[in-house]
């Protein structure tokens, strides 16, 4: 679980609302963790001890470092609504300065020969931090914190995809509604592709900046305006006017720019719901000092689970 670096980890199942989980945790009875040292350890003074579990108090523990991730990833999404400008002008700096990124082939029959690919813009998400370890006055960042702003870059990236996929005007390219509709069905189909491979599971940092970056280094295509997969509804063409009108061309680079205002849109969006992180905490936080005060389940028993300490 450490090492687990992705998306859609928590059971929803379970857990399907976010405060599911420490209702359900307020709810277990207080517990006593006997550890049990093996015999053949001598170095050791002790062969068992107990650890005294209070869901209350590990409620607590839990809220707080939710609330410091909500104020770091507050100016994060702050710094994000910004980086889709600075995307496209690394972009153009690039293109204009003809830069390339040079990789050793993978290939074993080739030699090791060395292949150019384009290197179309400067990852954001991988340069980015917002914590001067030098200023006394800031606070210290939250247990990895570089690994969880590239989370939730990737969260918001996937997030801006599906909404224009979802939305009935299609992915906005220009003032032809067929051509539109056209750019959608292209996004759907790319994003079905590189959806096992960029928003699922354990993934690489920066798997956000290369969903766009290949979309950026995208050739133009061609469709016909008489595609089946454009005309859901089935209605019949006229062969004349197919002949009459131009075809549609597909710009993958005009969907990524797309993606990236929605992206800036939907990041000034969540920032207010990180804002409001502590205040969404106050129900939860009346369970728990309930809990507290022993209030509920009194004079319950600890449940004592037996655990062997199997480590040198």
């Amino acid at each position: 679980m450490l090492r687990y670096h992705g998306l859609s980890a928590l059971n929803t199942t379970m857990f399907p609302k976010w405060d599911s989980f420490f209702t359900t945790l307020l709810e277990q009875p207080d517990a006593v963790l006997m550890i049990s040292t093996p015999k053949d350890v001598g170095r050791r003074a002790y062969s068992e001890f107990d650890i005294d579990i209070e869901p209350a108090r590990l409620c607590t523990r839990i809220l707080s470092v939710r609330e410091q991730i909500a104020r770091e990833m507050a100016g994060d999404l702050k710094a994000i609504a910004n980086m889709g400008q600075l995307i496209f002008n690394s972009y153009w700096q690039n293109a204009k300065d003809r830069k390339d990124t040079t990789k050793e082939s993978t290939d074993t029959n080739s030699g090791g020969d060395e292949t150019s690919s384009p290197y179309a813009f400067d990852y954001p998400s991988t340069m980015y931090i917002n914590f001067d370890p030098l200023d006394d006055s800031a606070l210290a960042p939250s247990p990895l914190r570089k690994g969880n702003f590239d989370l939730l870059y990737n969260l918001i990236t996937q997030s801006a995809v599906e909404e224009l996929l979802q939305s009935e005007d299609g992915v906005v390219v220009g003032e032809d509604e067929v051509q539109n509709r056209a750019s959608q069905l292209f996004l759907s189909k790319y994003y079905e592709e590189h959806l096992l491979t960029h928003f699922v599971g354990s993934q690489w940092y920066g798997k956000g900046d290369e969903f766009i970056e290949h979309l950026m280094l995208g050739s133009p295509i061609m469709m016909s305006r008489s595609d089946d997969d454009i005309d859901d509804d089935d209605q019949e063409i006229d062969e004349s006017s197919i002949s009459s009108t131009p075809p549609l061309v597909v710009e993958p680079m005009r969907i990524a720019e797309q993606i990236l205002k929605k992206r800036d849109k939907l990041a000034l969006e969540w920032m207010e719901v990180m804002d409001a992180v502590p205040s969404d905490h106050t129900e939860i936080r009346k369970l728990q000092l309930t809990r507290l005060t022993g209030v509920v389940d009194a004079e319950a028993e600890p449940v004592k689970i037996v655990f062997d300490d199997v480590f040198q």
